[in-house]
């Protein structure tokens, strides 16, 4: 029996289960202690750290947006005219791309703001450029206002050049035209020595006259006109005349009249005094009634005037 307890007791003393036990249970505690430590030490540090890079992260991103959204009101502010800037609108949004992606990485802080200063001064270049390009888009703009309003003034100055020349030439036609005034007809008993006496008696009237004066006008040209006298016979309407052939008529207004008698005018622009006579043939005579006398030029009617022979 002593020999017995004698050789179990070397056997426990000298088992290696025992120390594993005892070095695994020490490796546990060690980790409990720093799990337990970075739990409640470590972990509240990192924690700081992420919000203070969010926080960094978020006030460049924000800087950004305002930064492009910015450029999108300029844009929208400047209209067709940013269509000739794409180049630079191609800079700024390539800038704004890659400092996203830099916000994205996290990236150094100081790196991204260097970025995004770069970008505001390329931004604040685009303005610059932007408002130039206007400016000079405004001035030719202006130009050809100027220019279409000079156009249109001369265009009316010209319209009102020629309205007044139409009416000079209206009024120089107007009064270009001859005039007769005193413009006298009557009957005349011609004696035998050739003598002539005025009358008022039917049966002793020869001679019918129409005499005028042909008024002064320095705006005709000067030269021959011819002047036709048309005497109407009382309650017919018809006109005395030397026969029924054209050679005797004249066309006035379109319409061929006949004349009784017909005298030419060397009018040189001053007055002249003119008759015009008509004889009564000898196998005829006169009768009573009011006479009416009318005389013209080729262009015009000069005057009128009346007689009466009892």
């Amino acid at each position: 029996m002593e020999t017995t307890n004698n050789n179990s007791k070397p056997q426990q003393e000298n088992n290696p289960l025992k120390k594993w036990v005892i070095i695994l249970g020490a490796l546990a505690g060690l980790l409990l202690l720093t799990t337990l430590y970075v739990s409640f030490f470590a972990k509240p540090v990192t924690n700081k750290e992420y919000v203070k890079i969010e926080t960094s992260n978020n006030e460049l991103q924000n800087e950004l947006n305002t930064l492009l959204a910015e450029h999108e009101r300029i844009k929208a502010q400047y209209g067709d005219l940013a269509e000739q800037m794409t180049e630079k609108d191609s800079i700024i949004m390539a800038n704004a791309a890659e400092i996203e992606h830099l916000i994205n990485t996290q990236a150094d802080y100081n790196r991204i703001k260097k970025q995004l200063a770069r970008l505001q001064n390329i931004s604040q270049e685009y303005v610059k450029e932007m408002d130039k390009l206007y400016q000079e888009n405004q001035q030719l703009k202006d130009e050809n206002t100027q220019v279409k309003a000079d156009l249109e003034q001369e265009r009316q100055d010209k319209a009102n050049i020629q309205k007044s020349n139409e009416d000079l030439t209206s009024k120089i036609n107007n009064a270009a035209v001859y005039k007769a005034y005193s413009v006298h007809s009557g009957a005349y008993n011609v004696k035998a020595k050739g003598d002539e006496e005025l009358t008022d008696k039917a049966a002793r009237a020869k001679r019918i006259k129409t005499s005028f004066v042909l008024g002064e006008n320095s705006l005709i040209e000067p030269g021959p006109v011819n002047v036709y006298c048309r005497i109407a016979v009382p309650g017919t309407g018809k006109v005395l005349t030397p026969g029924s052939s054209e050679s005797f008529s004249f066309v006035h207004n379109g319409q061929r009249l006949q004349y009784s008698s017909k005298a030419v005018v060397n009018y040189n622009n001053a007055a002249q005094n003119v008759t015009l006579t008509w004889d009564i043939p000898s196998d005829d005579k006169a009768i009573k009634g009011r006479y009416i006398v009318q005389i013209f030029t080729d262009d015009q009617m000069l005057g009128e005037s009346s007689f009466t022979l009892k």
